[in-house]
């Protein structure tokens, strides 16, 4: 990534030049009064004055840093290198691309040890970026040969948004931003907040983060992301000044929430373009004691898997479901905590059947993934357009399929079901934690035993579980503990690939990357149905399911844990 040592120096420039004794103290202090009436940084104003040769300043800065310097007026750069950037913000950085090398764009920089302009670079250009020390008069010079020289192209204009309130040096960093800005002069359009936002979304796409966590707290303002279902702190912190100025652009971002309102949840969506692929945020803010709290779900359209070959399914349980996706009408439900994957199921299952013979219908709250040839619908509770009103809607449209994104009460569930007796396919879900209990949860909500043995067809429950990094997995021999585990259930581990993760790099020493699914898929035959019409409980429909070949999804996980996918720590953690 970006290479941006030092991102929390404290030295200033003053300290830098004096220690390195490239000016006396008499010197410096000329340095220092003409910067009282200047926006440029000290460096440049010492080049200018002529104290101190342009050639030290960069060789001083250089090794300070802990950076390569570049001495523009030296070089002859392509004006189609500098194009990579656009001009706003090649301008609005002070950063300039002199040369590239396959995916690695080489920048000069007034201050390379900025890590949101080095993020920012990278998300808007897809290049690596390896940055450079240069003097900020060398910058604009370039630039203004590339593009012409208008308005606010002089340093102290292009400066001016940098330094104001800063340290002397200038530096956009962390900790120069916490110690100069007082909580009540943040404001949400500062540039130092865009590169901030901008850090964080990049910060989450690269890792491959499903959610975003920006969190207040009393002494500090955090950012989290769910990686693999798992959260961890990002590697760097966000000024407590800078708190409420974050959350207003994030609000702005999404063009629908009320910058004003702190009392009360918002709700937004926020679309970005990475690398050219379209990428999308669901935002809500909710109001806490200390501040307002943000989670984006980040949603890749690029990434999510609408292939049912590719969710993990074991070979035998995916021919049953195929089975079961061919049947003209009925109910299918899938259950599972949130965040087990179920919407990316019924997704990958509405694709897997859809094709111009076939019209389907989706009511979801909200639209996550578009997918073609569907005709997808939000839910808007604000004007009383909910789950029940959309399935009523649908009956009149004459579709073949109907996915209602949750049924979460009687009502939802009556007319789902009345849907599906009247020659209508009808996908779902629903909030338990395994397959026989899906079917006890309806009853519950109080629908006749009849309507549900008579339309339900089958319920597959799911977890997520993560997986051996590929990268630092290893062979492991099974311990005593895990030997009762896999007889408890029967399961023969004489030619088990048994594997566990040793940490590296790309799994950010966790030993695991990537998720992979576990199910159990409940097929409702005419033994379960009757059984329903008298006795709708969860273990008896459990046991009789069992008997008739059901697999747990404790055996599935344990059977990918055989086949060397994850381990036997997470399967217990998804299942228990």
């Amino acid at each position: 990534m970006a290479n941006n040592p030092n991102v929390l120096g404290r030295k200033t420039i003053k300290d830098i030049f004096l220690e390195h004794n490239l000016l006396s103290a008499e010197k410096m202090e000329k340095a220092l009064n003409e910067a009282k009436n200047s926006q440029k940084p000290l460096q440049q104003i010492v080049v200018d004055m002529q104290l101190a040769d342009r050639v030290d300043v960069l060789q001083v800065l250089s090794k300070e840093w802990r950076v390569r310097a570049v001495d523009l007026a030296e070089m002859d750069v392509d004006p189609e290198v500098v194009k990579i950037v656009s001009e706003q913000n090649a301008r609005r950085h002070l950063a300039i691309p002199f040369a590239k090398e396959e995916k690695v764009l080489l920048v000069a920089m007034a201050d390379p040890r900025d890590f949101f302009i080095s993020e920012d670079i990278h998300l808007r250009t897809g290049f690596e970026v390896q940055s450079y020390l240069a003097l900020p008069e060398d910058i604009l010079r370039e630039l203004n040969k590339v593009y012409g020289v208008g308005a606010g192209t002089r340093a102290e204009d292009m400066v001016k948004g940098l330094t104001e309130q800063l340290p002397e040096e200038g530096a956009i960093s962390l900790q120069s931003i916490e110690e100069a800005v007082d909580v009540t002069e943040v404001d949400a359009s500062a540039p130092e907040v865009e590169r901030i936002v901008n850090a964080i979304i990049l910060g989450a796409l690269q890792i491959k983060a499903s959610d975003i966590h920006i969190e207040p707290f009393e002494h500090k303002f955090i950012v989290r992301y769910r990686v693999d279902g798992i959260l961890r702190e990002a590697n760097f912190q966000i000024p407590l000044s800078y708190k409420n100025a974050v959350i207003a652009k994030v609000k702005i971002m999404t063009n629908q929430m009320d910058i004003t309102e702190r009392r009360k949840p918002q709700d937004g969506r926020i679309q970005v373009n990475a690398k050219g692929n379209p990428i999308e945020f669901r935002v809500n803010i909710v109001p806490t004691v200390f501040g307002e709290s943000c989670v984006m779900r980040v949603l890749d359209r690029a990434s999510v898997k609408v292939d049912l070959n590719k969710l993990g399914f074991h070979v035998e349980l995916l021919e049953k479901f195929r089975e079961i996706l061919k049947k003209p009408y009925g109910l299918l439900l899938v259950c599972g905590p949130t965040g087990s994957g179920k919407s990316t199921t019924l997704y990958a299952a509405l694709n897997s059947i859809n094709d111009p013979e076939t019209k389907i219908l989706t009511a979801e709250n909200p639209v996550e993934y578009n997918l073609g040839g569907i005709i997808q619908t939000n839910i808007n509770t604000d004007i009383g357009f909910t789950f029940p009103e959309a399935l009523r809607a649908f009956l009149r449209q004459d579709p073949d399929i109907i996915m209602v994104g949750e049924i979460r009460d009687k009502e939802t569930a009556q007319i789902a079901m009345e849907a599906a007796m009247t020659g209508h396919f009808v996908f779902s879900t629903i909030h338990t934690n395994d397959a026989p209990s899906a079917v006890a949860r309806l009853h519950e909500m109080g629908v006749p035993s009849f309507l549900i043995s008579g339309t339900v067809e089958a319920v597959l429950a799911q977890r997520l579980v993560r997986r051996v990094c590929a990268d630092c997995g290893r062979s492991i021999q099974p311990t005593d503990e895990m030997k009762v585990v896999f007889s408890k259930y029967g399961i023969d581990i004489a030619n088990a690939k048994f594997m566990k993760g040793k940490g590296c790099e790309k799994c950010n020493g966790t030993g695991y990357k990537g998720r992979a699914g576990i199910h159990e898929l409940l097929v409702l035959d005419d033994s379960i149905r009757r059984l329903m019409l008298t006795e709708i409980s969860a273990t008896p429909i459990r046991d009789l399911a069992v008997k008739n070949g059901m697999r747990l999804m404790m055996v599935d996980g344990l059977i990918k844990v055989v086949q060397g996918v994850t381990t036997v720590e997470e399967v217990l953690a998804a299942t228990q």
